[in-house]
């Protein structure tokens, strides 16, 4: 599948949709970064990104893993990176993709897709990835949900690996949080969670939207700290087993 598939879908519901994101605080912002989570990014690590012209042929296998995380942070954040005149071409810019390839997970990059759960960035002022100013509305969390489904319908992943609280409560709070009830509650730390066994941190979905997949969450890895407690020793083990590991 073309990752332009991708891009051609969002532009379908960008100008419909415009007024729904701002009231939820968040703006679209499509395609600043080469090496990025999609939609801001190409979400993929090829070396076509490091030409524009090529970035929209490049195809993602199927039958791969979907790094899901939550959204790029805030207006001033992103223009922060997409200004910073040290950055090189072809350069991985985010902390975060760069810290799960430097693990022990050797995820192979020809069948990862990055990309966010919520579409857009935050328009509020604070250059951090903090709390954030405007509630996100329903209508909204419905578009980026129906969206995500478009995702997994074109890529048709395997695996997706869920980065952090803040994913785990969004499908939590999603059309098909009944099938993540072994997440719950939403307060439980991720040490707790793992504490509890592999049926708390990877669940296997089969349902007519979701489809047939593995669902798993790990913390968040924009601290490489969050990942060097054992977490990557039980993914790569899953990785493994589903032949999906370097």
């Amino acid at each position: 599948m073309k990752i332009q598939q991708l891009f051609d879908e969002l532009e379908k519901i960008k100008e419909t949709s415009k007024s729904t994101f701002e009231i939820s605080g968040m703006v679209n912002r499509f395609k600043e970064m080469k090496y990025g989570f999609f939609p801001l990014g190409w979400g993929i690590l090829n070396e076509n990104n490091k030409t524009n012209d090529l970035a929209p042929t490049t195809e993602i296998e199927e039958g791969g893993i979907i790094v899901l995380g939550n959204d790029f942070g805030t207006v001033s954040y992103v223009d922060g990176y997409v200004n910073d005149g040290r950055k090189k071409i072809g350069e991985i810019d985010s902390k975060t993709i760069n810290n799960l390839l430097n693990t022990k997970v050797g995820l192979d990059t020809d069948k990862t897709f990055f990309t966010n759960f919520y579409l857009g960035v935050r328009t509020h002022a604070n250059a951090t990835m903090t709390k954030r100013v405007e509630e996100l509305r329903d209508n909204y969390k419905e578009i980026c949900y129906k969206f995500f489904l478009t995702q997994l319908n074109l890529i048709n992943p395997k695996i997706i690996i869920c980065l952090g609280h803040d994913v785990r409560n969004a499908l939590l709070e999603s059309k098909e949080s009944n099938l993540f009830i072994n997440w719950k509650p939403k307060s439980i730390t991720m040490k707790k969670l793992y504490e509890r066994g592999e049926n708390s941190y990877e669940i296997n979905i089969e349902s007519k939207d979701l489809g047939e997949r593995k669902f798993i969450v790990i913390p968040h890895p924009c601290y490489i700290g969050n990942l060097k407690k054992g977490y990557m020793e039980k993914l790569n083990k899953i990785l493994e087993d589903k032949g999906l590991s370097i």
